[in-house]
């Protein structure tokens, strides 16, 4: 067992958060634990604790990294075409990969609650509001005239139905795949939405 003084709390802090990630890669959510941490960087759960308030502050920091990770490839995504919504599309497109190909650090972002009494932190509700902020970004370029009230229901209407898809074939809930595949799906769901929404602002 490694001693105090062999790591700053800096250094501990972040061995923590990698040494946290790693568990929800290979287990997922429910493998976390503050003891199987603190056995992984060698330290005691006493020690944990000093760099965290708890086990839920541990887990938000590392959801931070992968919805930071997340909302980095949608960007990405979501640049690569200039039509308004060919850009919503790729932006579906982009989270269903995401949770295709990190299903465990995906679910843990949804699947980890917070106590009642825990408010949410102002540094991670900041990386929950630029997803948001990016997918409003794109539904107001296709109809820049809606209320921004308008704009925000139309974009976790449509956000909602995308994660629902998502949490559907990640669990190998769909039962549609002799019909049409997860990724069909998702780009119905957002054209035909957001041309229904369109055309509602316009009459």
């Amino acid at each position: 067992m490694a001693r105090r003084s062999d790591h700053t709390r800096e250094e501990l802090h972040s061995m923590a958060i990698d040494a946290t990630r790693t568990i929800i890669a290979q287990e997922g959510i429910e493998g976390v634990s503050a003891r199987k941490v603190a056995q992984q960087i060698g330290y005691t759960v006493g020690t944990l604790y000093q760099s965290f308030e708890n086990i839920h502050d541990l887990v938000l920091h590392a959801n931070a990294f992968t919805l930071s990770e997340m909302l980095a490839e949608l960007e990405v995504s979501f640049q690569s075409s200039r039509d308004p919504l060919q850009r919503m599309v790729k932006l579906a497109e982009a989270y269903l990969r995401f949770a295709e190909t990190h299903q465990r650090q995906w679910a843990a972002v949804f699947r980890h609650s917070l106590p009642e009494s825990y408010p949410m932190p102002d540094w991670y509700q900041a990386r929950i509001d630029a997803l948001f902020a990016l997918i409003e970004s794109g539904v107001r370029a296709l109809a820049p005239k809606r209320s921004r009230q308008s704009i925000q229901g139309a974009s976790r209407t449509l956000w909602s139905g995308v994660h629902g898809i998502c949490i559907l074939h990640t669990g190998d809930k769909l039962f549609s795949n002799r019909i049409a595949s997860a990724q069909s799906l998702v780009q119905s769901l957002v054209k035909h939405y957001l041309n229904s929404w369109v055309a509602e602002g316009k009459r």
